[in-house]
């Protein structure tokens, strides 16, 4: 059983109404593949997060990226480019469930409409099949509600801040598994097992061999040598920092979430 010196058996993330909390999410890829020319990327992201309520069952948060920094020991291609994409999804109003999952986007035509007139001043300076196809892409996704809530689901975006761990039943299962997609690893799967430390308030992230399918996916594709992550909270429920770090035999890649208030 957990301790009810910190975690709550139901969700109990709901921060002040109108309390802006700031967080810095990071991306980090080291690329070894070519062992001539080892590429070391970073993506930052400063975001502010707001609560707004409820609406009818989901919580509704306001999420702003105020600031993007892209960090290479190598020239990054298209880098201006790279930050609009970022800035395509800088403002978003989302409705999360009770686990706190990211289930609903309330603004999507307003973040479409944005996009539209962002894209004909981009034209002014943009051309080509490259671009086309990064401007299509982006409206592919804005389209489509499933397609966006994946992505904003992912560890790339907001997945260690809605990382979906909470709700009454998940005291009741220990580890927890879920499958979880590594859109870097083009898209292989794994079964991610999270336990619960009862001496602090965190959660633990791995991935085991713990079941046929994954067994069978690892045989498949690039072994997944680590896959280890943490997410602390405080005893008020705030959430303090989180990581998670992927490697397989090419590329090391580390996730990050910081509380920066």
């Amino acid at each position: 059983m957990i301790s009810s010196t910190y975690f709550l058996p139901a969700y109990y993330l709901e921060p002040v109404l109108n309390n802006t909390q700031p967080y810095r999410f990071t991306t980090r890829m080291i690329d070894s593949s070519n062992k001539n020319r080892i590429i070391d990327y970073k993506v930052i992201r400063e975001v502010e997060i707001t609560y707004m309520g409820k609406r009818k069952e989901l919580f509704v948060y306001h999420v702003l990226t105020t600031r993007v920094r892209i960090e290479s020991d190598q020239t990054v291609k298209n880098k201006k480019l790279l930050k609009e994409n970022i800035f395509a999804f800088g403002i978003i109003v989302l409705g999360v469930n009770e686990k706190g999952e990211i289930v609903k986007v309330y603004n999507l035509e307003e973040m479409e409409n944005r996009w539209n007139k962002r894209t004909q001043t981009l034209r002014e300076h943009n051309s080509g099949y490259e671009f086309e196809y990064f401007v299509n892409d982006i409206y592919n996704v804005l389209r489509n509600e499933e397609k966006i809530l994946f992505f904003l689901n992912s560890r790339n975006m907001f997945g260690l801040y809605f990382h979906g761990l909470f709700g009454k039943n998940d005291i009741n299962e220990i580890p927890k598994k879920r499958v979880a997609a590594i859109l870097e690893f083009d898209d292989v799967t794994v079964t991610e097992e999270i336990w619960i430390d009862n001496r602090s308030p965190e959660f633990i992230i791995t991935a085991q061999k713990s079941s046929d399918k994954y067994e069978k996916i690892i045989s498949t594709n690039d072994e997944i040598k680590k896959y280890e992550g943490k997410i602390l909270y405080d005893k008020n429920n705030q959430l303090l920092d989180g990581f998670l770090e992927i490697e397989n035999k090419n590329k090391n890649i580390k996730y990050g979430v910081s509380w920066v208030g």
